[in-house]
């Protein structure tokens, strides 16, 4: 009975704690499914990925659920042993077909950066009521990882795993990039620095986090706001430390109009220059600031502050910015070591300039041209090509006699230094004070499109005013024109050539999103729309109606008569014109002049290579440019993301060659092509842009051989080119910009006049072996032949002239002693000849007779013998004359 009471009470008590245990998990578990039970994971890593060589940057994609997602966190599944740094992208398509990939671009078409991981830094989360959106009623459909490999690896499944929710945040997120390309850093050389700055154009957004990111020279990369001439820290950052996104101590507000800078620090000990470049053995500069806003607000906010756009604002960063915070105790993840990282913000500082800084600038832009100079080019095969007179330009190998290459010295003189090094930052030149921004609208925007109407002298420039491209604008493919309507400002501008003022604008509440522009051989304006999906062309007599419209509007489509954001467009002689077909459909069509289809190539990317390393011909990563030249039957397109330029035959569509303007670790997004007119042979011109492109440049091009003939970038350097066009003869190179206002939308490039080159004064140094010497030799001794030759016969010439005048000075005496009388007739004639030759070289009287009667008295006027007298007084006057002239010339001598 007592065992039985024993084990009743066990029993009893065993029920109770069950019971128990049972409340307190229900309860947990209510508690947690309450909170998070609208959480879930997508783990997007490689499946046994391997890797075939160092610095290999490679991509994994996964296509996301057809429903409303936020991303609210992230949990890096990598390690820093293998893995240098990773990007997490949102894609509206990804850059390949395949799985996993490598070469080429995370995204084909729209892409934000949602998360950056580097030196195995933490998981993060976003703040509570805020979240990306993605997935559904967004352009991004797609998740792409791509790690940069250290090392070559095997079977490797690194990645990242991204917290999802499908409740909507009240607040969404984004990610913004700020950073340069322009990294030069000498040997053995410390604090070096490289600021860059923009102005924020958008809706007020709140940062609560940020990651600095650069490689092994850098120090300390930090962030600043500036407002009303007040600078205030957003994060100062080690990017030695692990490479997350911190959250900060308290947020920072941005608004519209206030400025962004900031900068990176290096110290390089190494004896190499380094530079800017994707591997670990080039530098970066890249501050990433994450920030929520109100999605109600009509703008989004941009994704990209880069380069150093408004340089005077680098004058406000504080000296303290070259020093880097104190490294917190625990970097791990812990709510500490997030607020040491990001420090705290400055509520307000003013600093002086920095003459250092100065200093270092100078020097940078010294170095910068100075090493552009390397790649030497032949001046006067460019001229050739340009079908351009030697003699107007400079000539840098007429003068290299002239540099001093011997120890026998000459004269010192001034001369022209024509060196490939001086000659190629010189070989055009840009043209300051043009456009007159007085004249232009204030709400000239984003430039699409630009194009030379050579018979006015005009830059028609077609321009977005005051829209963007923005995703707001767009749902997927498809424009929302029952929120925006059409643009209301003139969008076409008639710019005058040579003055920059603007002479005509026409073109209002026409276009929704502005891009392509060409002028064909009449005259004829054609343009493109991307979110209208149509090419129109307008008679210069007639801008209110367009004469011809291809495609259907706000219709996307990749059939015969459809067109899905045509991007530009090259017309023919005889009407029929060619399409860049190029942002959804990755092809080429062309048309007759009736706007009739005829044929199309082009696909889009598979995903294989090439034995060179690049995609097929003929596949597109965005046609974004054509150009015609139609002498040579060539058809050139400018591959945007996939860095190169195809040209196939323009009756055939026949793949001719790709042309690739920089080596592999330099290249950048090809935005626009032209080729130019009126030269001898088929000159193209291209220019690079984009954000991925660190150093944005003009480059000309021999398209028929594929050779590029030079390049050259500006100062101050180009930021954002859309578009290119060419004058006759490239005698002038136009870029349009998507610029954020008039003051840098539009540049002007001239050719360099031989004037236009500085001189040198140096002691010649005379080279007789030189074959331009020996030549100017024989011609300067063949020069003082003749002169000798002259000298010598004016010499004998003069002797008989002398051997006359005194034959002459004799005659009056042998006359006078002459028996008259005994003369015939004829005798006064028989010396006539001789009177005649006196009077030739010494009087105007030639029919005055001569008469010696008076020889002997010429002072006398008696006026016996008028006639004679007046003849031997001028004969003495002249005599005189001449002797008088004689001194004058002796005293002179």
């Amino acid at each position: 009975m007592k065992m039985n009471n024993i084990c009743f009470r066990i029993k009893t008590v065993l029920s109770i704690v069950i019971v128990l245990v049972t409340i307190i998990n229900c309860g947990y578990s209510a508690s947690v499914s309450k909170k998070y039970d609208d959480l879930f994971t997508i783990n997007v890593t490689m499946n046994n990925y391997e890797t075939k060589q160092e610095d290999e940057y490679a991509y994994v994609q996964h296509k996301l659920p057809d429903e409303e997602l936020f991303i609210v966190g992230y949990s890096p599944l990598i390690n820093m042993n293998s893995a240098h740094h990773m990007l997490s992208y949102a894609c509206s398509a990804p850059g390949s077909d395949k799985p996993f990939w490598t070469g080429y671009g995370p995204c084909s078409g729209q892409q934000m950066i949602i998360h950056g991981w580097a030196r195995n830094a933490p998981s993060f989360t976003l703040p509570e009521d805020v979240g990306i959106p993605v997935g559904r009623n967004t352009p991004y459909k797609y998740i792409v990882i791509n790690i940069h490999y250290l090392l070559i690896l095997k079977n490797d499944n690194s990645g990242n795993q991204l917290i999802m929710t499908r409740k909507p945040r009240k607040y969404h997120a984004g990610v913004l990039l700020s950073g340069t390309g322009a990294i030069y850093l000498r040997p053995k050389t410390h604090t070096i620095r490289t600021p860059f700055s923009c102005e924020y154009n958008g809706p007020p957004i709140s940062i609560f986090a940020a990651r600095v990111h650069a490689h092994q020279w850098a120090r300390v990369n930090s962030l600043y706001r500036v407002r009303n001439g007040e600078i205030s820290q957003v994060v100062k950052g080690d990017p030695q430390w692990p490479q997350s996104f911190y959250p900060l101590p308290s947020t920072i507000e941005i608004q519209n109009k206030d400025y962004i800078v900031g900068q990176c620090v290096y110290d390089n000990n190494d004896d190499r220059i380094i530079t800017a470049g994707s591997t670990h053995h080039d530098e970066m500069c890249n501050v990433y600031v994450m920030y929520s806003y109100d999605p109600k607000h009509d703008l989004s906010p941009p994704q990209m502050c880069w380069d150093n756009g408004i340089s005077r604002m680098a004058s406000l960063i504080p000296p303290d910015s070259e020093i880097p915070p104190l490294k917190p105790a625990d970097i791990s993840g812990t709510q500490n070591g997030h607020h040491a990282h990001a420090e705290h913000a400055m509520n307000s500082y003013t600093a002086n300039d920095d003459q250092s800084y100065e200093d270092y600038l100078d020097e940078f832009e010294n170095i910068r041209h100075r090493d552009k100079g390397i790649d030497n080019f032949d001046i006067n095969k460019i001229l050739s090509h340009l079908g351009l007179p030697d003699y107007e330009y400079v000539d840098a190998q007429n003068y290299d006699y002239l540099l001093p290459n011997h120890l026998t010295y000459g004269k010192g003189q001034t001369v022209k230094l024509h060196n490939a090094k001086l000659m190629r930052s010189n070989l055009y030149k840009s043209v300051e004070n043009w456009p007159d921004i007085k004249s232009l609208p204030a709400q000239l925007g984003q430039v699409g499109g630009i194009a030379l109407n050579n018979a006015n002298d005009e830059l028609i420039v077609f321009h977005r005013g005051s829209r963007k491209w923005e995703f707001k604008y767009f749902n997927g493919f498809n424009f929302r024109n029952e929120d925006y309507g059409p643009i209301e400002e003139d969008v076409l501008i008639h710019i005058d050539t040579r003055t920059g003022q603007t002479k005509f604008r026409w073109g209002s509440k026409k276009f929704y999103m502005p891009h392509g522009l060409t002028i064909d051989h009449e005259g004829n304006f054609w343009l493109t729309d991307i979110a209208m999906h149509q090419v129109f062309m307008f008679k210069p007599n007639d801008l209110n109606h367009s004469a011809l419209i291809v495609g259907e509007m706000f219709k996307p489509g990749s059939g015969p008569n459809q067109l899905c954001r045509p991007a530009d467009i090259a017309v023919m002689k005889n009407g029929d014109f060619f399409v860049a077909d190029g942002y959804c459909n990755s092809r080429i069509i062309k048309f007759n002049r009736k706007g009739e289809y005829i044929m199309e190539w082009g696909s889009p990317m598979s995903g294989k290579l090439d034995s060179d390393g690049f995609p097929l011909p003929n596949e597109w990563n965005i046609v974004h440019s054509i150009a015609l030249n139609e002498d040579a039957q060539l058809l050139c397109g400018a591959d945007r993301e996939n860095f190169r330029i195809q040209c196939f035959n323009s009756n055939t569509g026949e793949f001719q060659r790709q042309i690739r303007v920089e080596i592999t670790e330099k290249i950048g997004a090809i935005y626009a092509i032209e080729f130019a007119p009126n030269t001898n042979g088929t000159i193209l011109f291209a220019v690079t842009g984009g954000a991925q492109t660190s150093n944005k440049k003009v480059y000309m091009i021999d398209a028929q051989k594929g050779e590029i003939l030079t390049s050259f970038d500006s100062n101050p350097h180009l930021n954002a080119p859309h578009d290119i066009t060419v004058s006759i003869n490239a005698r002038e190179i136009y870029v349009g910009e998507l610029a954020s206002s008039p003051n840098n939308a539009l540049r002007k490039f001239e050719l360099s006049k031989q004037k236009d080159l500085p001189t040198q004064t140096f002691i010649k140094r005379i080279n007789f072996n030189d074959k331009n010497f020996r030549i100017s030799l024989i011609i300067m001794a063949a020069f003082a032949i003749s002169v000798l030759a002259s000298v010598i016969i004016g010499c004998i010439i003069r002797i008989k002239n002398k051997r006359k005048i005194h034959r002459l000075n004799t005659f009056p005496t042998d006359v006078k002693n002459r028996d008259i009388s005994n003369v015939s007739f004829l005798g006064d004639w028989t010396n006539r000849r001789k009177g005649f030759e006196k009077l030739e070289q010494y009087s105007d009287g030639e029919n005055e007779p001569l008469d010696t009667s008076i020889a002997d008295d010429p002072c006398n006027n008696s006026g016996d013998d008028t006639i004679t007298t007046t003849k031997k007084q001028q004969a003495i006057k002249f005599n005189n004359k001449k002797n008088t002239l004689k001194l004058t010339m002796d005293d002179s001598l």
